[in-house]
């Protein structure tokens, strides 16, 4: 297959899926045409609409700017086309938009395929798009990715530059949102980071730390840390199975538990709808908000000196009947985006009474993100 003929194919899978609404925005024969100029079958990806792609509109999960189409490409993307990608579509940036509606789950209809990256999941778990970018702040990579079935990594903050999101983000006035890839592959994603990682001079909050090699990483005598019980309260029966097998998977291969962390889940996310609600803080109680996001930083770094990894469910439940989602959907994602850290959320079998993609998430300390990803690829396809 040539590389027009493989764009093709890719096209004509995004047609299949047509009714999932997952797609804002095509330019066949744009794409088709920059195909052509490509010696060998170019990887076929997509973008959320928060992420700049030149020539094709880029309008944020908002309806007052529509039309709006940027001259150059984002980092993440120019540095994927460098190593032989071609952006196939621009994919919806929520589940509910108010421009292009509504994007369905790709296993059920009536049910929600997650948080602002949903697009990207709900091609994924289609089987309609192999590789994608999102972003992430307190979860909306990894939600989408564990509700539609697909892989779905958090970076470390800063290890990818955030050049070319829309709207502007920077860790003066949000040190959480990141740029990720999204995929059907632990192996995609890897490529994916090892692409688009490193500074690119135009973020001051992406710094030249190197990417680590998921290759040197062992199982045997990783130490696996889990949460508290409290921490657990109201979590599905076969989620929590889920990831008591993933654990009982990783022992198995010669890794060690260590003693549960100290309660993460209420605390983050109290920290997290402060934060949500800070311009309704008075100075003092924004002021407390930074000192508390900032105590817990550094509570989770000394208490990192005990494990590499934590193993954790991503969500509580399966995806539920459509609706708007609330900080208690995020409550397990929020911990590693207030600390910067990587974590990664990978398919781990299926909910027999529903069908539908059970998940694990793998965080890390802050720039071990090829530990997550070896640990994800691990664990891919044993649940």
């Amino acid at each position: 297959m040539d590389s027009v003929e493989s764009v093709r194919a890719a096209l004509a899978r995004l047609d299949a899926s047509e009714q999932l609404g997952a797609v804002v925005w095509r330019d066949d024969a744009a794409v088709l045409a920059e195909a052509a100029t490509h010696d060998r079958p170019p990887r076929c990806i997509t973008v959320k609409d928060w992420i700049e792609v030149a020539g094709m509109p880029c309008e944020g999960e908002s309806s007052i700017r529509t039309g709006r189409v940027p001259t150059r490409d984002a980092t993440v993307v120019a540095r994927l086309r460098a190593a032989g990608s071609v952006v196939i579509a621009k994919t919806q940036p929520g589940a509910e938009h108010p421009v292009h509606g509504r994007c369905f789950h790709p296993l059920d209809a009536g049910r929600t395929p997650g948080a602002s990256s949903s697009g990207e999941g709900a091609l994924l778990g289609a089987g309609a798009s192999s590789l994608g970018l999102g972003s992430d702040s307190g979860g909306s990579i990894r939600l989408p990715a564990a509700w539609c079935g697909a892989v779905g990594l958090k970076p470390s903050f800063g290890l990818v530059p955030v050049t070319g999101h829309f709207p502007r983000v920077g860790g003066r006035h949000d040190g959480r949102t990141v740029i990720g890839p999204m995929a059907t592959t632990v192996a995609d994603v890897a490529w994916a980071l090892s692409v688009i990682a490193g500074p690119d001079d135009r973020d001051p909050d992406c710094v030249p730390v190197g990417l680590g090699n998921s290759g040197t990483v062992a199982i045997e005598g990783l130490r696996v840390g889990v949460l508290n019980g409290d921490d657990l309260d109201g979590v599905a029966p076969s989620t929590l199975s889920a990831t008591q097998r993933a654990v009982d998977l990783l022992v198995g291969g010669g890794a060690v538990t260590v003693d549960p962390l100290a309660s993460l889940v209420a605390e983050s996310l109290d920290i997290t709808q402060r934060y949500w609600g800070r311009s309704h803080l008075s100075g003092a109680d924004a002021h407390q908000q930074l000192v508390d996001w900032d105590r817990f930083r550094v509570r989770l770094e000394r208490e990192s000196a005990r494990f590499d990894i934590v193993v954790s469910p991503v969500v509580a439940e399966v995806a539920p009947a459509f609706r708007a989602l609330d900080g208690n959907d995020f409550r397990f994602m929020l911990p590693w985006s207030l600390t910067g850290w990587p974590a990664i959320s990978v398919p781990f079998g299926v909910d027999k009474p529903t069908g539908l993609p059970l998940a694990v998430q793998i965080a890390a300390p802050r720039w071990h993100d090829h530990v997550v990803v070896a640990v994800a690829a691990a664990l891919e396809g044993r649940g």
